[in-house]
């Protein structure tokens, strides 16, 4: 989740041949698309600034202001996640994309508000296709301020519960959200309601058996819950 002040062209000044350089410019921005799904930012980064002097488009430029987020440039990227939001050739669901990753790199430069308000409008907007990244970006946020609070603070568990409440909307829409499994029971956790917590993670186990860290976390909440009926208080 998340994102120059790019003085270069994004469009090389050669005239008629821009549209016979497509093809190139395709094939960098599919090559920039794999490392990046690969876990190479800096690779991927390198290839789609090719396929940019080749011919920009808006999904060029996305790709971009994302990766420049991803290796913590979010200044830049937030500079140019405007460009693209700003721009009438933008698609509708590319400009909606392109507002979650923006409210992220907002968030990244303490610009929580803003974020949090963009978020909250992509919940219903009409033409972004993962209103369940925006439930979930909303939770975390909501979780993190909790983390920041004692727990004797009365806000600690007014956070806590809206986290839950947008985790539960994220998995309405996405019933195999892996991830929003995973901070709901880390919320349950936090509230000490270790069964409920074994649940969730049991019901995330069964979609991705193979999510280690719910493997461990099981473990020792069962070992707790085993504790607590051997040593009742």
């Amino acid at each position: 989740m998340s994102f120059i002040i790019l003085a270069i062209p994004f469009l090389l000044a050669q005239c008629g041949k821009q549209k016979s350089n497509e093809p190139l410019a395709s094939n960098f921005f599919q090559q920039a698309s794999l490392e990046a799904q690969h876990g190479n930012p800096k690779k991927a980064l390198n290839l789609v600034n090719k396929s940019i002097e080749y011919k920009a488009s808006p999904k060029s430029l996305l790709l971009k202001a994302t990766l420049l987020h991803t290796i913590n440039a979010p200044t830049e990227s937030v500079t140019l996640f405007k460009k693209i939001i700003n721009d009438k050739k933008t698609p509708p669901a590319m400009k909606a994309d392109a507002l979650n990753n923006y409210a992220s790199a907002l968030y990244d430069i303490k610009e929580y508000d803003q974020a949090e308000h963009i978020w909250e409008e992509l919940c219903y907007d009409k033409d972004y296709l993962s209103p369940e990244l925006a439930y979930f970006n909303l939770a975390i946020f909501q979780l993190k301020k909790a983390l920041t609070l004692t727990l004797d603070s009365p806000e600690y568990f007014q956070h806590l519960n809206r986290s839950e409440r947008y985790l539960h909307q994220a998995l309405a829409i996405s019933k195999y959200y892996i991830d929003a499994f995973f901070y709901l029971a880390q919320i349950h956790i936090r509230r000490n309601n270790l069964k409920l917590a074994r649940q969730t993670l049991m019901e995330l186990l069964m979609e991705a058996p193979d999510h280690e860290v719910s493997q461990k976390l099981l473990l020792e909440i069962e070992k707790r819950l085993e504790k607590e009926i051997k040593n009742p208080s």
